[in-house]
């Protein structure tokens, strides 16, 4: 809200009150219609505004710096600050901060689903739904595991992202945005001790080469105990990042960065689920143990197939990047090169089957494009993008024993894509705008390789090209000046694949390419002096031919299925208040109805009805931050907490695959001296059990699970330089 300096504070409250009044009369979604009734007690009883308005919030979520508050889309943003101070170390401990998701592990992959829409076969054939994008540059699933370190902020972008992103973005993109070089020396260390004999430290350096050249440099090395009992689901992990940035003149800008991951701890284990250990009949949340991270199996539980034991670990990763800025008078031409190599070989115990499952990429990628600036009442940005991927993956079973088999091989598997795509803007009139974009994209994809040994071994082949065009359209309106309401009608698409099976005359390997149609509503508003921010968006989602898939050890493979027909439909609520100048509330707040319509089978299995895979019907997180000032420091209390309604783990609801409903907490308390701070923290503070990825396995079963971490706590000292 934009107000004299010399208005009293009874006139800015008469003056939200009548704008929103106002907006009132004229509003025609009985949505926003009820958010803005509410909205006239609070600005009727508002008090004055001080220096405790929000910070303004920049994404790139359009691939354009641009206000949150403008963004025609629910962007959830975590700040480098939060996710220090909060403890958030990898993706999927950021799961707590975002509604709607799920970032859940298994082994060096995170399995990303967003609004109910991801992928849980970690197989080369097996694209991920949700687009994961380092510094622009798009990395597979196992790149998504590893380390947040030195980081500006993460962005979750849900929904369907086809024209502005493409390549499996159907279901939503995730941005990660390092920090960048400054032209100083400055630096900074991060120290963490807790326990499991955590030890945990990031530590950044600036380098000033002259006025027009700087570099950085940042490590990040993080170890702990295995949270497992055998002394599996250890860490022994490093990260590098080394970057630098040239600005000979303000037209060019080019930033050019190169990281490193290297993973030596000890694999996750998975559980079993399913069993009561007392009665030895099905109990859904019972664990073999009252430790539910108890691993081992001994007496009556004892494996019939050898002893479980932690398994060493192996990955490596290696990505090079950049960003290349040439700004015209009224236009800025970027280019973003990339080259990605890593190599995931993980051992581990599926249950009592000691397994592993290997991943392996190669991918180079180039986008090109151009966005308007000053260019009046039009907003605009066109690109070119090209990707060439090589990728091969194994899961094997009783690799222990004689009788070890491969229940999944792709062999070898190349994706190669062009697209070109476009976005406008255009300002009818100071408040009303229209939005326009569309991406035309063709895919190679092809493979080969040997069908499950189980099946015979026989040796099939696969190739198809794919070429389509998605579209976006949207209005927007600004209904007061810090209101903006807004409507999309998009598309979303994934090429299709293939079963690991040869073609017959009668069969046919490929699975269809999956599509959507979504329609969204929102608002973007800021009350009370910037003081209160209520976003709300609305939406219905239209999927056709879905890729559905879930793991089944006693399968001799993992077929891959298209669902005819999933609709889901859902709203999705954050509001962010300052409580006068030393308190910050947050509530966010995602339904989801994610439902199976029309799902019938090749083998006549009808699934109608059923709820989509990792889909609560309702998230809630909620978080509290107390600043108290201490001399010329603060004192800063914060308290996280997230709730989740029932949800399923497999499409086909296998009995031992069923999350109940769960909430964890998680609270933080840091004296901050600018330049210093020491702060402790605590993770999981109730140690529930929540499960992650899970599969229809395990002996007995019927389940077999990992599991998210349970309580942690540490204490952690920061140092600026």
């Amino acid at each position: 809200m934009l107000v004299s300096k010399n208005a009293t504070p009874n006139s800015i409250r008469y003056g939200n009150y009548q704008m929103l009044r106002n907006a009132l009369t004229v509003c025609a979604s009985t949505t926003l219609c009820a958010i803005l009734s509410t909205q006239i007690t609070m600005a009727a009883a508002a008090p004055a505004a001080g220096e405790d308005a929000l910070a303004e919030i920049t994404v790139t979520a359009t691939k354009q710096t641009q206000n949150l508050q403008k963004v025609e889309a629910a962007v959830t943003v975590v700040t480098a600050e939060s996710l220090v101070d909060q403890g958030v170390s990898d993706l999927r401990e950021a799961q707590k901060l975002v509604p709607s998701v799920r970032f859940q592990p298994e082994q060096n992959n995170t399995q990303v689903i967003v609004r109910g829409i991801g992928s849980t076969l970690d197989e080369a054939n097996v694209e991920p739904l949700v687009a994961f994008n380092l510094a622009g540059i798009y990395v597979p699933r196992e790149a998504t595991s590893a380390a947040f370190f030195d980081l500006e902020q993460l962005e979750v972008l849900p929904g369907p992202q086809g024209t502005l992103y493409g390549r499996s973005a159907a279901g939503g993109a995730i941005n990660i945005t390092p920090a960048r070089p400054g032209f100083n020396d400055d630096g900074t260390t991060v120290l963490e001790v807790g326990n499991y004999s955590m030890v945990h430290g990031t530590v950044t350096q600036n380098i000033k080469g002259s006025d027009t050249l700087a570099f950085r440099a940042a490590l990040d090395y993080d170890k702990h105990e295995g949270y497992m009992t055998t002394g599996a689901d250890s860490a022994n992990d490093v990260s590098l990042r080394l970057s630098s940035l040239y600005n000979p003149n303000d037209a060019l800008s080019a930033y050019f960065w190169a990281q490193g991951a290297g993973k030596y701890g000890e694999s996750a284990n998975l559980v079993n689920k399913g069993t009561s250990p007392n009665t030895g009949g099905f109990c859904e949340m019972c664990f073999l143990s009252s430790n539910p991270w108890n691993d081992t199996r001994t007496g009556a539980n004892a494996g019939p197939f050898g002893t479980t034991a932690a398994e060493a670990n192996h990955y490596t990763s290696v990505t090079i990047g950049g960003q290349v800025d040439y700004r015209f008078a009224d236009a800025t031409l970027s280019y973003l090169p990339s080259y990605l190599y890593l190599d995931s070989r993980p051992a581990y115990w599926l249950s009592a089957i000691e397994s592993s499952n290997i991943g392996h990429y190669n991918q180079f990628s180039q986008e090109l494009r151009l966005a308007g600036t000053d260019s009046g009442p039009f907003n605009w940005l066109a690109g070119l993008y090209y990707y060439n991927m090589r990728s091969y993956s194994a899961l094997a079973l009783f690799i222990n024993l004689p009788m070890a088999f491969n229940q999944d091989s792709v062999g070898a598997n190349r994706e190669a894509g062009y697209a070109a795509y476009g976005q406008l803007k255009y300002s009818f009139t100071d408040t009303f705008r229209g939005i326009i974009g569309g991406r035309l994209s063709s895919t190679d994809h092809s493979s080969n390789g040997l069908e499950p040994e189980a099946l015979g071994g026989d040796p099939y082949t696969y190739g198809k090209t794919y070429d389509h065009l998605d579209w976006k359209v949207g209005l927007e309106d600004d209904i007061l000046p810090k209101a903006m309401v807004y409507g999309t009608v998009q598309t979303g698409y994934q090429p299709g694949t293939f079963n690991e099976l040869p073609n017959t005359p009668t069969f046919s390997n490929e699975v269809k390419p999956s599509k959507l149609l979504s329609y969204t509503v929102g608002i973007k508003s800021r009350w009370l002096d910037d003081r209160l921010q209520v976003n709300d968006e609305a939406y219905y989602y239209d999927y056709r031919d879905l890729l559905e898939q879930s793991y089944d050890v006693a399968a001799a493979y993992n077929p891959l299925f298209n669902a005819q027909k999933v609709a889901i439909r859902g709203d999705q609520l954050d509001v962010l208040m300052r409580v006068f100048r030393d308190d910050q509330v947050n509530v966010n707040v995602g339904y989801s109805h994610a439902r199976n319509v029309d799902f019938v089978t090749p083998q006549g299995q009808s699934y109608e009805g059923y709820q989509v895979g990792y889909a609560p019907d309702l998230t809630a997180t909620a978080g509290f931050t107390h600043n108290t000032p201490v001399g010329d420091a603060t004192l800063r209390a914060h308290i996280d907490w997230r709730f989740e309604s029932s949800w399923w783990g497999t499409f086909n609801h296998v009995p031992g695959t069923e999350q109940v409903k769960s909430n964890k907490g998680d609270a933080s308390l840091t004296y901050d001296a600018t330049k210093w701070s020491v702060g402790a923290w605590i993770k999981n503070i109730q140690n529930r059990a929540v499960i992650a990825a899970i599969a229809a396995a395990g002996v007995p079963g019927p389940g077999t699970t990992y599991l998210e971490p349970p309580r942690t706590f540490g204490l952690r000292f920061t140092v600026s330089y």
